[in-house]
């Protein structure tokens, strides 16, 4: 594998990785007619992470034995799996899907801020209007079949939920990518599985409160079925993909393809004979041509220096 994402132009990474995140809506949708959404949410990093604690001793890697190591683990589990699933749940059911996915996919924003700060990454005018024309795009894709929303206090705090998960998401992946510049992400196997390991840790208490696991229909295949796909797919593949364009672009040129999970899952929607309104098909559009924007050459205020993740990677 160590070869195969070392010639993988970045594009076709995050190509594949854009397809796993979009049809993950899909699949979860399936999976919540058999479960509850803690259990879930805790499956996809359990899952991912029992994949490669099984994996370990024949691939030859190990879990990281360094205690900095570990805390960047855990801050990257927290802040990709943890924060950004419960922000997700909590802010659905109390501010509304539409409200939830707006705000959680204003995440490429934050990061253009944090790598400012942490990275000193520059962005020219041109990305920040792709940025803005792609998240525009987004925007119109939730909203043009609105679902109503809380309202009050609960509204609120549904808003609120989704802001801190697409915060964290945006810290994660840039914290990432600062491990990565400096050099810090030593036996990356060992430092994935760590992250899934301390995300799975941390939902437990979500698990606790939206788990119920006695309700959940096991004997349900179509349920297995769909958290197979969510642990391996969605969560470990993608999340390694993810990781290797952080290591090879820019943090705002890789957030910016956050912009197209919604255009992919609109997209499985055509497929299966629903044809989505105008509004949609326009907001696609204007999403794809957002990400598009961001990527172009002349968007990049330096040369993109050639990523080294992939030498730990193996």
């Amino acid at each position: 594998m160590n070869g195969l994402l070392g010639r993988a132009p970045v594009p076709v990474i995050l190509g594949v990785n854009v397809v796993l995140w979009g049809a993950s809506f899909n699949v979860t949708d399936v999976a919540l007619g058999h479960a509850s959404a803690g259990v879930v949410a805790f499956s996809r990093p359990l899952i991912a992470a029992g994949i490669l604690l099984i994996a370990m001793p024949f691939a030859g890697f190990s879990l990281p034995r360094s205690r900095n190591l570990w805390l960047y683990a855990a801050a990257v589990g927290l802040g990709s799996t943890t924060i950004t699933i419960v922000g997700m749940v909590i802010g659905t059911e109390y501010a509304g899907p539409a409200v939830a996915a707006v705000l959680l996919n204003s995440a490429p924003f934050y990061a253009v801020l944090m790598a400012r700060i942490a990275l000193a990454e520059k962005i020219r005018l041109m990305r920040a209007l792709g940025l803005f024309i792609g998240f525009s795009g987004v925007v119109v894709i939730v909203l043009s079949n609105p679902i109503s929303s809380g309202s009050g206090a609960t509204l609120v705090f549904g808003i609120g939920a989704a802001v801190i998960g697409a915060i964290g998401y945006a810290a994660s992946s840039v914290l990432v990518r600062w491990l990565s510049v400096n050099d810090r992400l030593s036996g990356f196997w060992g430092f994935t599985t760590a992250q899934f390991i301390c995300g799975a840790v941390f939902l437990i208490p979500f698990l606790l409160l939206y788990g119920n696991p006695g309700a959940t229909d096991w004997s349900s295949g179509e349920l297995w079925a769909a958290l197979a796909f969510l642990g391996i797919g969605s969560q470990l593949i993608a999340v390694v993909l993810f990781f290797v364009a952080l290591s090879r672009w820019t943090s705002g040129r890789v957030m910016a393809w956050s912009f197209l999970p919604p255009v992919v899952a609109a997209a499985i929607e055509i497929a299966r004979g629903n044809v989505p309104g105008t509004l949609t098909l326009i907001g696609m559009a204007i999403a794809i041509i957002g990400v598009a924007i961001v990527n172009h050459p002349r968007a990049e205020d330096v040369p993109v220096p050639s990523g080294d993740m992939e030498e730990h990677i193996a």
